[in-house]
């Protein structure tokens, strides 16, 4: 059908959530636990960006997911379920709690409208066995997000998504009313982007110099050959004079990275955002998708340049070998896990606005009964954020890192009633509080790096999230 307006929908969904409610009632006293009731409608078009804005100051669960370049966003507000996972096996509690939720669940959506259904947002801890500072509270080992409400375009159309859990006794029609209705509320009137600050005072996490000694520990190890490769992370952190919206933040990166993945959850006064190039994985019927991203140079000051610049990327040993660690990698996972892997012969570059980067695609085909999730747990951490072997880099990154990681390097995404899904590894990211935020930026050390060359490559890699926040520089 063409899109409604907010009213609209809240009248024409009103009698199929009654039908729903019931039978969740009837099926809640069986199982003597709530059940799901999903319902979904299209909408004229609207802004999901708008709506995360908004949502500020009404719930302290917000998400935004968004590939510009297709057209593609969409935004939750509320939780109408969450689950939270600890320690290693946090991919696969994850994944058991979601088919248990929606196993049973009531829905009524259209395939045709975008993350048309039930959609949880799902984000992960890089490490659980990491040492942690306290100032990830809140973004669990692994955590699943269920939003109350979420609004959703393809460029095309539309789609307003209300979710609820319904029980044997309770009725999920006045949270859907009231849910409604604050949504018209908060899209009665255009939002527009403010302007952002004209700088921030910037500082490493760690002393001057500290960053640059530990990555020269990390060559002597690599090259009296204990480790192939190492990746480490920088944390620089920011503070401003004016609060951070992380909505005009977003703004900036859709407009200046399109083709990236940006993504952010908020979680009560703190809020994950990023712009990443790098999809982990992906999955859409039965077709899989991965990405082999490693080797960084930035971009030239005119076209002859930013040539040049590719092409010695391109002829790089260094930045080579580092890219075939990752590709290696992500082939062998995904031969163990599906069929008619596919793999690119040669890295191509991917040219973002401030760096270009070998970039190799790779795809697949799942069994049946796959989850975004099985996939997920099988690639994370890939050499790319890791290591190579994996549990040495962990071990080795665990004891001479010094800062927390949290959810950077991570993976980031959504999964949908059916189990596809797609995450990006969360690069190019920052922890977004009032007045103070948190990026993250690492590079892939191997023997042959040099610590000054490599800070530099984080210089490159935190412009975008510097920029975005509203520094000058």
């Amino acid at each position: 059908m063409l899109g409604v307006s907010v009213a609209t929908a809240a009248f024409l969904q009103r009698s199929r959530m009654e039908e729903l409610a019931e039978r969740a009632r009837r099926r809640a006293r069986r199982l003597g636990r709530p059940v799901l009731v999903s319902v979904t409608t299209e909408l004229k078009p609207r802004d999901p960006l708008a709506l995360f804005a908004r949502g500020l100051g009404v719930t302290h669960n917000r998400l935004f997911w968004s590939r510009p370049a297709d057209g593609l966003a969409v935004a939750g507000l509320g939780a109408a379920w969450s689950f939270a996972a600890t320690g290693p096996e946090r991919f696969a509690l994850a994944a058991h709690a979601w088919r248990e939720l929606v196993e049973h669940a009531e829905v009524s959506a259209d395939p045709a409208l975008p993350f048309s259904g039930p959609m949880a947002a799902a984000g992960f801890a890089f490490d659980p066995l990491r040492p942690t500072l306290g100032h990830w509270d809140g973004f669990a080992d692994g955590l699943l997000l269920l939003p109350r409400l979420t609004l959703a375009t393809d460029g095309a159309r539309t789609s307003l998504t209300v979710n609820g859990l319904v029980g044997p006794t309770t009725s999920s029609i006045q949270l859907h009313l009231a849910a409604v209705r604050r949504l018209r509320d908060l899209l009665g009137r255009a939002w527009q982007v403010p302007r952002v600050g004209a700088g921030l005072e910037l500082f490493d996490a760690l002393p001057p110099g500290a960053w640059r000694a530990m990555v020269a520990d990390a060559v002597a190890e690599l090259r009296a050959g204990t480790l192939e490769k190492v990746v480490l992370a920088r944390e620089v952190c920011a503070r401003s004079t004016t609060p951070f919206d992380p909505a005009t933040t977003l703004a900036a990166l859709c407009r200046d990275y399109p083709d990236t993945f940006v993504f952010a959850l908020a979680r009560g006064g703190r809020t994950f955002l990023g712009a990443s190039p790098e999809r982990l994985v992906s999955l859409r019927g039965h077709t899989v998708a991965a990405s082999s991203l490693a080797g960084s140079a930035p971009r030239g000051a005119n076209p002859a340049e930013d040539a040049a610049l590719g092409q010695a990327l391109l002829a790089s040993p260094k930045d080579r070998v580092e890219h075939a660690v990752v590709t290696q990698m992500l082939l062998a996972a995904l031969r163990h896990a599906c069929t008619e892997v596919v793999v690119a012969p040669e890295p191509t570059l991917m040219r973002l606005r401030n760096v270009q980067h070998l970039f190799t695609p790779l795809s697949a085909t799942a069994a049946i009964g796959t989850s975004i999730l099985d996939l997920v747990a099988r690639l994370h951490p890939t050499p790319a954020l890791g290591g190579q072997p994996r549990e040495a880099a962990l071990a080795w990154i665990r004891q001479h890192e010094r800062l927390d990681r949290g959810w950077y390097g991570a993976p980031i995404g959504w999964v949908d009633l059916r189990g596809q899904g797609e995450f990006a590894v969360a690069i190019r990211s920052a922890l977004v509080g009032r007045y103070e935020a948190s990026l993250f930026a690492g590079a892939g050390i191997v023997a042959a790096s040099d610590p000054e060359r490599e800070e530099r490559e984080t210089e490159i890699k935190l412009r975008a999230m510097l920029g975005a926040l509203g520094d000058s520089r």
